[in-house]
C-alpha cells in the first residue's frame, strides 16, 4: 500500500523540530495529531476501509492507526536521538 500522507516526511519533521528532536513516542504521537488533524483522520478512515473490505477471518495489509503511528516515528525518528550505544 503506498502512502496516503502527503508530505508525510516534511510532517513528521515539524513535530520533531517543534516538539524537540528527543520527543518520546507519546508526545510524538499525539502532537502529530494536533497539528496534522486531517491526516489522523486520513490514516483512520484508511484503516476502517481496509477493515470493512476484508472478508470475515481474513487480515488486511494495514496496521491498526496506533500501530502506523508509532511505526512512523520510530521510522523517521531523528538519528541523534539515539544514543552512542545503541538506547533511546
Amino acid at each position: 500500500m503506498g502512502c496516503f500522507i502527503s508530505r508525510k516526511k516534511e510532517k513528521v519533521a515539524i513535530v520533531f523540530k517543534k516538539f524537540g528532536f528527543d520527543a518520546d513516542e507519546e508526545t510524538f504521537i499525539a502532537a502529530f495529531k494536533r497539528l496534522y488533524p486531517n491526516d489522523w483522520m486520513k490514516i483512520n478512515e484508511r484503516w476502517q476501509l481496509e477493515e470493512d473490505s476484508t472478508p470475515p477471518g481474513k487480515k488486511h495489509s494495514m496496521q491498526h492507526p496506533d500501530v502506523y503511528m508509532k511505526e512512523m516515528y520510530r521510522n523517521h525518528r531523528p538519528k541523534a536521538a539515539v544514543t552512542e550505544d545503541g538506547t533511546e
